[in-house]
């Protein structure tokens, strides 16, 4: 996966003709396809972003839920700046929950209600009688995370390395990751119902098959 879409979008505008708006088109893993490749309906759930710089328009075809594997060295890694910044032990048959905050946008920017903190506060109830689970919440910027409740225990993504490793992207409202103990992993993109988590760990088997 693209770690950078400012340094793919960079080197496209270097190689292209100046005073000309381009247009191009990305898949998931920031991957150049063509416009019809990118219009083309598929059976997993995706939405659009677009960016409109001064020179080029980008289209990112973006998969709302993803599967994938992780090496065991990026695993260790993550393992190892999530236990450092929230001065937590992580046990190593742990299931990894991050749920990622990106920053205010359109969907998020609202001061919230006493019905989202009351689902927060309900889901962590339920995260601390479920076995074999590590809850952390990360974000990139902090303003913003107040809303959801005081009982969260918010850490910085420092080094980048959960945005780079999954959300490569601005993706409205937050996501989520759920990482097994073997680095098979499970997002989901953009704006989701964080009670849905309890049921994909209940269903671990059915959730981090890769096929």
């Amino acid at each position: 996966m693209k770690n950078n879409l400012l340094l793919f979008i960079i080197g496209f505008v270097a190689c292209s003709s100046f005073g000309q708006v381009k247009e191009i088109f990305l898949n998931d893993d920031l991957v150049n396809i063509t416009e019809s490749e990118f219009k083309k309906t598929i059976k997993e759930p995706t939405y659009n972003l677009k960016f409109d710089l001064d020179t080029l328009i980008v289209n990112v075809k973006v998969l709302r839920i993803k599967k994938g594997e992780i090496s065991k060295q990026k695993l260790d890694s993550i393992r190892t700046v999530l236990s450092n910044s929230s001065k937590k032990e992580i046990n190593k048959n742990d299931i990894l929950i991050i749920n990622y905050f990106p920053g205010l946008d359109r969907c998020n920017s609202g001061q919230g209600s006493s019905f989202l903190r009351q689902k927060y506060s309900r889901y962590l109830r339920k995260i601390k009688k479920t076995e074999n689970v590590s809850q952390f919440f990360v974000y990139k910027s902090f303003e913003g995370t107040k809303k959801y409740g005081r009982k969260l225990e918010w850490i910085p993504d420092d080094t980048n390395l959960i945005e780079k490793t999954f959300f490569p992207l601005h993706y409205n409202c937050g996501s989520f990751a759920l990482i097994d103990k073997n680095g098979n992993f499970y997002i989901t993109k953009g704006e989701y119902d964080i009670s849905k988590i309890i049921d994909l760990i209940k269903n671990k088997k059915k959730t981090f098959t890769n096929n």
